[in-house]
């Protein structure tokens, strides 16, 4: 193999691996919520590809991770990292701290230090129509 084919076959995988990896992240859809008497709705049709939502909205620190256990109970967790508070990453199965390491389950429980603390949970409560984040 010459050099050029073997950098163009690497620079081949390495674009195609990114594109798989980036691919990966994208069953985490992403809504903007507007934070209401202490509680951010979020449609329960939002809900329904994945049973993750990630929920932003302009009065939190980070993002809070919306999971559904079954058709009526859901659960929450902000996304900030107990270790240093720095914005957790959704990476397959875990939240992942880019910052130093920390690993934790979608329910918000450490599985890698330097955290040593499981994350903010919230209460939920869900109508016919909406699930509710209660930030207070």
């Amino acid at each position: 193999m010459h050099r050029r084919e073997f950098i163009t076959g690497t620079v081949a995988f390495c674009c195609t691996a990114s594109f798989l990896s980036l691919e990966g992240c994208t069953g985490y859809k992403s809504v903007t919520a507007d934070r209401t008497e202490g509680k951010l709705s979020v449609k329960k049709s939002d809900i329904t590809d994945s049973p993750f939502v990630i929920v932003k909205s302009s009065g939190l620190n980070a993002p809070v991770l919306l999971k559904k256990e079954n058709a009526d109970t859901y659960t929450s967790v902000l996304m900030l990292c107990t270790h240093k508070q720095c914005e957790l990453k959704p990476q397959g199965s875990i939240l992942y701290c880019p910052c130093h390491g920390s690993e934790f389950s979608h329910e918000g429980k450490v599985l890698k230090e330097p955290a040593d603390k499981d994350l903010v949970q919230y209460k939920t409560s869900a109508d016919n129509n909406y699930i509710h984040i209660h930030l207070q």
